[in-house]
């Protein structure tokens, strides 16, 4: 495994906690010098990019500098540029401070997210990985008993037990829900009073990690608390699959535009206003409505819903800033969004899809990772029909042979399906974004499998 030196020699120092800490990435050509546009392929404009997605095209590589002032790419190790300019996983964890792995369920996020982070820790880096996958695969397979929504350290003896010689820090963590939200009502709240009553009503507990769209945007919550913080030199995030591929970054809107809803607070204004004297109102049409959901849900949970609403007042303005604060993160040159999938045709389908949303987005694509790929093994043996027979009645050795020639063949149907559903994906990203892992006998689920993982993921 390639690995470099580069430990920090700077003190750190917290991130301010506002949009001004984005003003520090260059913003566009005039604001630093462009790197010459790289060899293009077929299909794709003069930076190297198919017309779906933008590959890496905000930030260029040349003489980039991150807030702290440190030129990233003046490591000094050769092994590591080789690396960045050859392998686009090499490059994205030596100049980006947010790596953000998405993509459908099952094709591999959370042990690739891992992987990212095992070897940047092992390059020297103070790396955060956090997952949202209940599963809690990541806590396993980094030798933890538990992850919580704190960071936990991963102990240097677990690298040495492997084999590994980790020159940085590892710590992960899993999201809670609940208690992120918890938290977003503390620091929002006008007063320790308004914070308590809004914890301690019902409606809240129950939506507060059930309602569609609250774990994405708690997701994006922890991200940003972990960035402005300051402690970390990179974060990797697991997103949660999704069908709507970018439910993920669209969900601290919805959320707010929820907690907003004027057409919801409009039928529940006779609880605000009356204190629950829903027919001493003039508001009609309202009451009318709350009389026959009353009788479905009960006055209890209509008069909990109002004034968890009410309580809200003086909030909405956090929310939206905070929603703001996050997208601009997002769309910043601090972050790469790595596409993992599979060669499977739905999973190929999803990435060509989150691809084209991630463009039409403006968000900053770094990479592609096509994990579980079956390797072509050579040009394969052309056995005729009437052959293998032959082979089968020339004994013990023969019938061998012929079932030898028989799952090769299988097994290169395999590979062509493969290739003809990644050619589809080929069109929309260029190949020099692509990373293959092959298909591995075992999964990945201590040190020694992540370490395999990881080699591949950054093989020159």
């Amino acid at each position: 495994m390639r690995r470099r030196e580069g430990v920090r020699n700077q003190p750190r120092r917290r991130r301010p906690r506002s949009l001004a800490r984005l003003r520090a990435f260059p913003e566009g050509p005039a604001k630093h010098p462009v790197a010459a546009p790289e060899k293009t392929e077929p299909g794709c404009d003069a930076t190297g990019h198919g017309a779906a997605v933008s590959v890496l095209g905000r930030s260029g590589t040349a003489g980039h500098r991150d807030p702290r002032g440190r030129d990233r790419r003046a490591d000094g190790d050769p092994v590591s540029a080789a690396r960045a300019r050859l392998n686009p996983i090499g490059e994205i964890v030596d100049h980006k401070e947010i790596v953000v792995c998405a993509g459908s369920g099952g094709v591999g996020k959370t042990t690739t997210a891992a992987a990212i982070a095992l070897q940047a820790a092992l390059d020297g880096k103070k790396v955060a990985v956090l997952t949202i996958d209940p599963a809690k695969r990541l806590a396993s397979s980094l030798g933890l008993k538990e992850l919580t929504n704190e960071p936990s350290k991963v102990s240097k003896r677990k690298f040495t037990s492997a084999g590994l010689e980790m020159k940085g820090e590892l710590w992960a963590l899993m999201l809670d829900t609940k208690t992120t939200f918890d938290e977003v009502v503390t620091r929002y709240a006008p007063s320790p009073e308004q914070a308590e009553r809004i914890l301690e009503n019902r409606f809240y507990r129950n939506i507060s990690s059930t309602l569609s769209g609250t774990q994405e945007y708690m997701a994006m919550e922890k991200l940003y608390e972990l960035h402005a913080d300051g402690a970390y030199d990179i974060i990797v995030i697991d997103t949660p699959p999704t069908r709507n591929a970018l439910d993920f970054l669209d969900a601290p809107r919805r959320l707010t535009d929820f907690f907003e809803s004027r057409v919801l607070r409009w039928f529940l204004m006779p609880y605000m206003k009356a204190g629950g004297g829903i027919f001493r109102v003039a508001n009609v049409a309202a009451t009318t409505f709350l009389r026959v959901v009353k009788r479905i849900i009960g006055g209890d949970v209509l008069q909990d819903t109002a004034e968890f609403f009410s309580n809200l007042e003086g909030m909405y303005d956090g929310f939206k800033e905070r929603a703001r604060e996050v997208s601009a993160l997002l769309q910043s040159d601090a972050t790469s969004f790595v596409i993992v999938t599979s060669p499977g045709e739905d999973s190929v389908m999803e990435a060509t899809f989150f691809a084209a949303r991630l463009n039409e987005a403006g968000l900053p694509f770094g990479a592609l990772i096509v994990n579980r790929v079956h390797p072509k093994l050579g040009d394969g043996v052309d056995v005729k029909p009437r052959q293998l027979t032959k082979l089968e009645k020339q004994g013990d050795q023969g019938q061998l042979l012929a079932k030898l020639i028989d799952n090769e063949e299988a097994f290169m149907r395999v590979v062509r399906l493969e290739e003809k559903n990644l050619n589809a994906l080929a069109r929309k990203i260029p190949k020099h974004r692509w990373v293959r892992v092959p298909y591995l006998e075992q999964e990945a689920v201590d040190f020694a499998g992540l370490s395999l993982i990881a080699d591949k993921l950054f093989e020159a």
